[in-house]
């Protein structure tokens, strides 16, 4: 498979997003949320957008408390001889953030809502420096945040992740694989992946080596009895 990476509909909404929040009204409304289940491909886009754009990528463990949080963004912000104080941390990566502003994206934030401080501790600098702030998370965590008038008025964008369509499925397939499909067989990975984007992946990753013997573009009925997904059917011929 080619070493690419596919703006598929989720990535085209998530950079209007990000649009939005860099023209927003108000500076301190500096915050984006994006939302979705498992799969639909957040954590990528995350990362490909903090590869792009020079943005610092923070995924958050289940543990994570302010400390936790200032100590890994000024790792990797680059800076030197960490504090052994939150106060301490958090001054040195405003001192970074100021003499270089950089987007920052935090991932899995449904960790944070046991203790909101860290999502707090993260407003307190980005209103400081003003520097867009993109949460991700599972799709119900807007519910939550609504709950903290503090961070939900602060949102300029909110973008729910959608399962993959069709065409996200044909778009990766001309994209990433060398071999041609069928629009059945496009299909038939469509309705395998259930929508989830990573399992679209997975799959065509599965197609293109068995299609290499082929020698023509793979049908539906070429990818019968393959494992598509992990975790779905394998699809099989009926019996004529």
């Amino acid at each position: 498979m080619r070493a690419r990476f596919v703006q598929t509909s989720n990535v085209r909404r998530f950079l209007g997003g990000v649009d939005a929040v860099e023209h927003r009204g108000a500076p301190e409304a500096c915050l984006m949320l994006v939302t979705g289940d498992a799969g639909h491909g957040k954590s990528k886009t995350g990362q490909w957008y903090g590869a792009s754009e020079n943005a610092v990528f923070l995924r958050t463990k289940a543990a994570t408390t302010p400390h936790w949080m200032m100590r890994d963004l000024v790792a990797e912000l680059g800076g030197t001889q960490p504090g052994n104080t939150t106060e301490r941390l958090f001054g040195q990566a405003l001192t970074i953030l100021a003499k270089e502003p950089r987007p920052i994206v935090v991932d899995e934030i449904e960790h944070t809502l046991r203790d909101i401080t860290v999502l707090e501790t993260l407003r307190d600098l980005t209103d400081m420096v003003e520097v867009p702030l993109i949460l991700l998370g599972r799709e119900y965590v807007a519910g939550k945040l609504k709950l903290q008038p503090q961070l939900w008025s602060r949102i300029s964008s909110v973008i729910e992740f959608q399962p993959a369509t069709l065409d996200d499925v044909r778009l990766c397939a001309n994209e990433l694989i060398d071999i041609d499909l069928a629009e059945d067989a496009v299909a038939a990975i469509h309705k395998a992946a259930d929508g989830r984007i990573r399992e679209v992946i997975k799959a065509l990753a599965v197609v293109e080596r068995a299609g290499r013997r082929l020698g023509r573009p793979m049908t539906a009925a070429d990818l019968a009895a393959l494992p598509l997904c992990h975790d779905a059917p394998v699809f099989r011929r009926r019996a004529a």
